[in-house]
């Protein structure tokens, strides 16, 4: 009892170690029970598994071998599509990248598919402590920093992705620890070069993810040079020597398993391309839409435009400019594919590698918002993300949709013959758009009321000091 209560009092003052703590019991335990309790991997989840079990069972990309055995029915006892593609030669391949496979293949091959959850878990945990320490470069007190990564813990996609073998994760934090390098008074090259090989994977892990590579690349080495000029050599080597090593490594790669020096041949063959169709609908889509809107199943995310506007400050500009250079090119790139269903699912998942640098925005108007109904309107969006967590986990459907316009995790909500999801917009359903615009106008229109209360202090004190 003794040493329980010391570590309490430690947790108490320590706000790192608590997020740990909480972290790793919350996402370890449910990802073994989701696993322990035969709940399936869905979506292109067995297929990057079946990746790794046929490089370990048959030292081969040929997936076929597998899909032909069997073999997957060790994790996944249902006949499966096979997720194929073919390179120059002909000869079959995987669809999809061999990068996360890669990374989890030492767990994979010692717990099977839980310890590639538990891979997933370790990045998650990892990615919500870097959070923390990046909040608190910007300025962000640490309680509130530790109730943002606690509600991103518990109420945000992080969850439901923390047991599911998605390459998100490993997006969101190759690119979180980039920027909280950069964002350091005085980098190390220790943090570059972690900085540099997880920037390197991206590629690896998904051709999509190198939208992120790119920019955070050279803000990174502008920061470098802005500090360093042309001395200490051994700053850039530290920094751009595995970057290198990495990039001509998937060059050879591509150049002798594909035949072609394209790293992203693997997903032109598999017919999915950006561009395809207008971006602006997948934009109102990924925050309003019940199947994969972030806004309307994860709540805590209604005080991101409330902080964003609270930040429109001069000491924020670099920041802001940070989060665009990164954002823009990658929203717009994935809002422009043709398919949805099964790369949006669960809601939140190609946003999920952007969200971390959101949290300032979420975490500044928690600390400016002082507000007993605030803080109200805050438990009750946090209960409700984490009650939506936890009904993800459940069978059929496990969280993921399917472009019907009906959230398959919320249908059986309904009070006498109406439906929740009758009131929640989609951008699927034709002749909907009037709700969809009144959703939209009306998340606006309680932006505006937060922000009116918010200033309502300042500019009564500013007419009674002018009187």
């Amino acid at each position: 009892m003794s040493l329980l209560h010391s570590w309490y009092a430690r947790m108490k003052d320590d706000y790192q170690l608590a997020l740990i703590v909480i972290c790793s019991l919350l996402f370890g335990l449910t990802a073994l029970f989701y696993v322990l309790l035969g709940c399936l991997p869905s979506g292109d989840e067995p297929h990057y598994l079946i990746i790794s079990q046929t490089l370990l069972k048959y030292h081969s990309l040929d997936v076929m071998q597998d899909y032909n055995h069997r073999d997957y029915f060790q994790f996944y006892p249902l006949l499966i599509e096979p997720h194929i593609t073919y390179n120059a030669l002909g000869q079959v391949l995987p669809l999809h990248n061999i990068g996360a496979p890669l990374l989890w293949l030492l767990p994979f091959a010692l717990l099977g598919r839980l310890g590639a959850v538990w891979f997933i878990v370790l990045v998650a945990v990892l990615t919500i402590i870097t959070m923390y320490r990046l909040l608190l470069l910007m300025g962000i007190s640490q309680k509130t920093s530790f109730r943002a990564c606690v509600a991103y813990s518990v109420a945000s996609p992080f969850y439901i992705y923390s047991h599911l073998t998605f390459v998100e994760p490993i997006g969101a934090l190759a690119c979180v620890y980039a920027v909280y390098v950069l964002w350091q008074d005085k980098i190390s090259w220790q943090g570059l070069t972690i900085s540099a090989v997880l920037l390197g994977i991206l590629p690896w892990v998904h051709m999509r993810l190198a939208l992120l590579e790119i920019p955070l690349f050279f803000l990174l080495l502008c920061k470098i040079y802005q500090q360093y000029r042309f001395r200490h050599w051994h700053y850039y080597i530290a920094y751009l020597l595995p970057l290198l090593i990495l990039s001509l490594a998937l060059e050879i790669y591509s150049y002798q398993v594909w035949g072609t020096l394209n790293p992203a041949t693997n997903q032109i063959n598999g017919n999915s391309k950006p561009f395809e169709v207008m971006p602006f609908m997948g934009m109102v889509g990924m925050f309003f839409d019940q199947e994969h809107g972030i806004l309307l199943n994860f709540p805590i995310f209604l005080f991101l435009l409330p902080g964003i506007l609270l930040t429109l400050k001069r000491r924020f500009v670099g920041y802001h400019l940070l989060v665009l250079v990164v954002s823009v090119p990658y929203i717009v790139a994935f809002t422009s594919f043709r398919h949805w269903s099964g790369g949006w699912c669960p809601p939140g998942r190609f946003l999920l590698a952007l969200l971390p640098l959101y949290a300032f925005y979420l975490a500044y108007a928690l600390e400016r918002v002082d507000t007993m109904w605030l803080h109200t309107l805050w438990r009750i969006t946090l209960c409700y993300g984490f009650v939506y967590c936890l009904l993800s986990l459940l069978p059929p459907h496990n969280g993921f949709n399917a472009e019907s316009g009906v959230n398959g995790t919320l249908a059986f909500l309904q009070i006498s013959h109406y439906r929740l999801t009758d009131i929640l917009p989609s951008v699927y359903v034709p002749g909907k758009q009037w709700l969809l615009g009144l959703w939209i106008c009306g998340y606006l229109m309680g932006v505006c009321l937060l922000l009116a209360v918010t200033y309502r202090p300042r500019l009564t004190r500013t007419l009674l000091h002018r009187h």
